[in-house]
């Protein structure tokens, strides 16, 4: 009696709600090790994200019809549907599309730097259009944050332009619509629902993609295949899932910040399996993106 008391209370959802964003942001941290490895096997990056998102559908349809998810047809309506499906798959995907075209011109941490401001945007929609009010230990959370990718960036990497900037920002501004809008979608919609529309829609626009540029193509190898239903399921659905979860507790501005743990842990990632250093600068960077990712859970 007491444990489910305790279940139910506003704090534990919210801890729980903390817990399965952070989650979330460390699976997505292993992108940049299984994008790489799939990419060596010459694969382009639409190619790429085309199988990343068809895997991960597929999982979603499995996963739901073992668990014999009622909600997907309780929570159907048509239009409701649709929306979400053009919305949220085209957020998603003009992201990742302008991540991409910012590392190229800007190098991968500029990129990154600029990416995971987006939770600057994410507090700027929920002022504009909730009029929730910005308390000062959002604000002081989110200057780490901003302060800690700064330094996690590191030196060297390829000078800034304009076109890196212009598209780093429309990748970030993106992602804070697509956080923004799912916090309103979770309401309505299961998750696994969520996560089926938003995989499928994605995997149909990048190969659209894929096609129109004669890049499309499949594994070949067994170690690519791998690497392949890695990325799909474990850096993929199942982040998008935990997000979907975790944001029916907690506010789009806490799991905003709460996210930025992923360029943490593909730090990690990349010094563990692929062989990179960190400097003192980086390091300091991650205790202060950390710092910042703790300090939000007062406010």
């Amino acid at each position: 009696m007491f444990l489910a008391h305790i279940k139910k209370s506003p704090r534990f959802l919210q801890l729980w709600g903390t817990f399965l964003v952070l989650l979330s942001g460390t699976l997505y941290g292993f992108i940049g090790f299984l994008g790489t490895e799939i990419l060596r096997d010459r694969f382009s990056v639409l190619d790429m994200l085309f199988w990343r998102f068809f895997i991960a559908s597929i999982w979603i349809l499995i996963f739901s019809f073992f668990i014999r998810d009622k909600s997907l047809l309780t929570s159907f309506k048509l239009s409701g549907l649709i929306n979400v499906l053009f919305l949220s798959s085209i957020f998603y995907s003009s992201s990742t599309a302008f991540y991409f075209l910012a590392s190229k011109d800007t190098g991968t941490g500029p990129a990154m730097v600029i990416f995971f401001s987006f939770p600057v945007f994410v507090v700027l929609f929920a002022w504009l259009t909730y009029k929730e009010r910005i308390s000062k230990i959002a604000m002081s959370a989110l200057a780490a944050i901003i302060i800690g990718l700064y330094l996690l960036k590191g030196r060297g990497g390829s000078s800034l332009n304009i076109n890196g900037i212009f598209f780093g920002i429309a990748s970030a501004l993106f992602y804070a619509f697509y956080i923004v809008s799912s916090k309103r979608h979770v309401i309505k919609f299961s998750p696994n629902l969520l996560t089926i529309l938003i995989c499928l829609g994605n995997a149909l626009i990048f190969l659209i993609l894929a096609y129109l540029t004669h890049t499309l193509t499949h594994p070949t190898h067994l170690h690519t295949w791998i690497y392949v239903m890695l990325l799909g399921i474990f850096a993929t659905a199942v982040p998008i899932q935990l997000l979907f979860i975790g944001l029916k507790y907690i506010s789009p501005i806490k799991a905003s910040i709460l996210t930025v743990t992923e360029p943490v842990m593909t730090l990690i990632v990349g010094m563990l399996l692929l062989g990179e250093t960190i400097s003192l600068i980086q390091m300091t960077g991650v205790f202060i993106i950390l710092l910042g990712a703790t300090l939000i859970q007062f406010e």
